[in-house]
């Protein structure tokens, strides 16, 4: 059995894209001849690669392996490509991904000892709210990421639990009384999503008698957006604690239900199969470990 590099990278793009159409477009070429290599990989191992379902697909056990295997290989390539093409020899671009506000807010200010230690290693940043598939696409090298990546390519390494609050102005709240997450029924509320699935981790943790209709939902979709917004009196948000830390001590913004426990969400360390040894990754990987969150008080706290 002789496997086709071409038909493998064929393979490896659908793949990770869960889409014909979507890896004939980055790869450049029509969808009929990601179809057709796809049909002559299958033809040449003797076994299915895929299961139609509808309009989409799942990988066999043998494409779950065999994706496994091209993950490998592939990463290799896009390694010694990397590498092969600094300007400097010896030098290594290490892209780090993370959410927007704790990239820029935390990240950003705590690297530098890093990059003094290891001048082998330039750092490139992306900062996004999705993460997951410039990941799986190897756009990202490593990220800090607080949505689960629960894709057989990734793993992850939890880094630290991340606490929320519900913030108002003072002179919203002194034209509104709100004592009791019920009183946010009637009232402009910010979320990310216009749906207020962002919401959830105030409202799963409430009794269902005690568990508030969102009727005014504001989206905004960005943090900082919202902790301005809420500045402006323009509703109640819901930030991670980290974010408003001045806010909250200078009396700009006030904590609403400081007695209830929010639902907290976790920050990992997360990056594919193939590039978890890569002395860079690693390297960077240990020395987020080693982060301090101690001057963000209890707003973020190291997992475990």
């Amino acid at each position: 059995m002789d496997l086709d590099l071409n038909q493998l990278r064929t393979f490896h793009a659908v793949a990770r894209a869960h889409s014909y159409t979507r890896a004939a477009k980055r790869l450049h070429v029509t969808q009929s001849a990601v179809s057709h290599a796809m049909r002559k990989l299958e033809d040449s191992v003797g076994r299915p690669l895929v299961e139609r379902r509808g309009r989409g697909f799942t990988l066999t056990a043998d494409g779950r392996y065999l994706l496994d295997v091209c993950e490998r290989i592939f990463g290799e390539l896009e390694r010694a490509q990397a590498q092969l093409s600094e300007d400097a020899p010896g030098r290594h671009r290490v892209v780090l991904g993370a959410t927007v506000e704790f990239g820029t807010t935390v990240l950003l200010g705590r690297l530098g000892p890093f990059l003094e230690e290891h001048p082998e290693i330039h750092l490139d940043f992306l900062f996004s709210h999705n993460l997951v598939q410039p990941l799986l696409r190897g756009e990202i090298d490593l990220a800090v990421d607080c949505a689960a990546h629960a894709h057989p390519a990734v793993v992850s390494t939890d880094l630290f639990r991340e606490r929320y609050s519900v913030i108002a102005a003072p002179a919203f709240l002194a034209r509104h009384a709100v004592e009791v997450p019920l009183d946010l029924e009637p009232l402009p509320v910010l979320s990310l999503d216009a749906e207020g699935e962002w919401w959830d981790r105030v409202l799963r943790g409430l009794p269902t008698s005690g568990r508030p209709q969102l009727r005014r939902l504001v989206t905004v979709n960005h943090i900082r957006g919202i902790i301005n917004a809420a500045k402006a009196g323009l509703g109640v948000g819901l930030v991670p604690t980290y974010t408003v830390l001045r806010e909250l001590e200078d009396g700009r913004l006030r904590a609403l239900f400081p007695d209830r426990e929010l639902l907290e969400d976790r920050f990992r360390i997360v990056c594919r199969h193939n590039r978890q040894d890569w002395p860079p990754v690693v390297a960077l990987r240990d020395f987020l470990l080693s982060l301090d969150s101690g001057e963000l008080g209890d707003a973020i706290e190291r997992s475990g």
